[in-house]
């Protein structure tokens, strides 16, 4: 009876520990698979923000390019300065040559945020997490300063347009004598040229800004790219 009852207790140990076994197993197969899951997961996200972040690196190249030929344009228009004794027209002429439209940027920022709105940004390294995030905080930055800027040499440009009216108006005003008389529009020249120096002078101010924070974020952007791909071939 007693080898029996030795055998039993050693039969349900073993038992007991082929069961803790199954589930040990069991658990860590489950943990494996719940691993597998996330770093496919992470692993989309990773290509969905390299595609983000290198869509920005070219478009930001493409604006530093456009932004310092502009620049150049500007400067070009300063040295017409240097000729003596100008005319007036030669002077007109020479402002009126600069493009005075600005570029409107806007950054690829759809990948962090469906990344903060879901909470998944946890499962992004610390160190990739937060350069993403100071990434994308300098990107908002140079947006919003660049549109203010961009406000204040639109306000300046409104100002010309009350001066003269619609675009046409000059040309149609060329046979109405009396009307021309009653507008004097040439009483308005000296001011709508002041008006029009002043919105490129902020222009060019406001774009020599925006291109130094866009050197930054090039710079960044770059940094940003190269942790994650090290990140997806670990």
């Amino acid at each position: 009876m007693e080898n029996k009852t030795g055998k039993y207790f050693k039969y349900a140990i073993g038992e007991i520990i082929l069961v803790v076994i199954g589930i040990l197993i069991a658990l860590q197969i489950n943990n494996w698979n719940e691993r597998n899951k996330l770093n496919e997961l992470k692993q989309g996200y990773y290509q969905q923000l390299l595609e983000d972040l290198n869509k920005d690196k070219l478009y930001i190249k493409k604006q530093i390019i456009d932004f310092e030929s502009s620049r150049d344009e500007y400067n070009l228009y300063l040295e017409t300065y240097k000729k003596p004794n100008l005319t007036t027209e030669e002077s007109i002429d020479n402002l009126l040559s600069i493009e005075f439209i600005s570029v409107t940027l806007s950054f690829q920022t759809n990948s962090i945020e469906s990344l903060e709105n879901t909470g998944d940004i946890k499962l992004i390294p610390l160190i990739v997490r937060n350069s993403l995030i100071d990434l994308k905080k300098i990107k908002d930055k140079t947006v919003k300063i660049a549109f203010t800027n961009d406000e204040h040499k639109s306000n300046l440009l409104e100002k010309v347009t009350e001066m003269v009216g619609g675009p046409t108006l000059m040309d149609r005003l060329k046979n109405q004598k009396e009307l021309s008389e009653f507008l004097k529009p040439e009483e308005n020249y000296h001011k709508l040229f002041l008006l029009y120096e002043a919105a490129q002078t902020w222009r060019n101010q406001s774009e020599l800004t925006t291109l130094k924070a866009l050197k930054t974020i090039q710079d960044k952007n770059d940094s940003v790219i190269e942790l994650i791909e090290g990140e997806i071939k670990k």
